[in-house]
């Protein structure tokens, strides 16, 4: 299906770029990390076109700073960088905070431990679908099992963010989602 957009879409001028979903997984393959805070869609297949660059962290781009035109297709990237266990996912977060705060912040936010405060989630759900065939092996040579169910460790959100995510819940909407990207068509 990809495939078959790319080939359609290619000479059309007012597409950029494919936008593609998103499946964030988080700590083990069996947990999606599901709420406001993790984008539920991004630009992953664009045109070689004159001006494109990465904006910001990498998560999108821009043509001369200006949003690309996208079309969303109904393709999923399952993202699999937050799979890790505990000690892993303690190294990631304080491995990636190394950029952005001080070593006195990080070693009070995230000091060494054996353990893992899934916080960073925000929502957890379990997965309820199959992964791709190309995933399968590794999944069940490395899939860790978590003695506790993880959708229950998840911190409580805001007032705010719990009302935004309640209405995406019932209907689907993201209010005053960001996005880098102009959909199209």
């Amino acid at each position: 299906m990809i495939k078959k957009e790319m080939e359609q879409e290619l000479n059309n001028p007012n597409v950029e770029a494919l936008l593609l979903k998103y499946k964030h997984f988080y700590a083990s393959y069996d947990y999606l990390a599901e709420s406001r805070r993790w984008y539920r869609r991004e630009v992953r297949i664009i045109k070689n076109l004159s001006g494109v660059s990465s904006y910001r962290d990498a998560q999108g781009f821009r043509i001369n700073e200006r949003k690309l035109k996208v079309k969303l297709i109904d393709a999923y990237i399952y993202h699999y960088g937050w799979v890790k266990p505990p000690k892993g996912l303690q190294g990631k977060v304080r491995n990636f905070n190394q950029f952005y705060q001080t070593p006195e912040w990080i070693e009070e936010n995230y000091p060494v431990q054996d353990t893992y405060d899934m916080h960073n989630a925000d929502r957890l759900v379990h997965f309820k679908g199959s992964h791709p065939k190309v995933m399968q092996a590794r999944i069940a040579a490395a899939n860790w099992k978590f003695d506790k169910d993880l959708t229950k460790e998840t911190p409580k959100m805001n007032f705010r963010r719990r009302v935004l995510q309640k209405i995406e819940d019932l209907t689907g909407l993201r209010l005053f989602e960001y996005r880098n990207y102009k959909i199209v068509k």
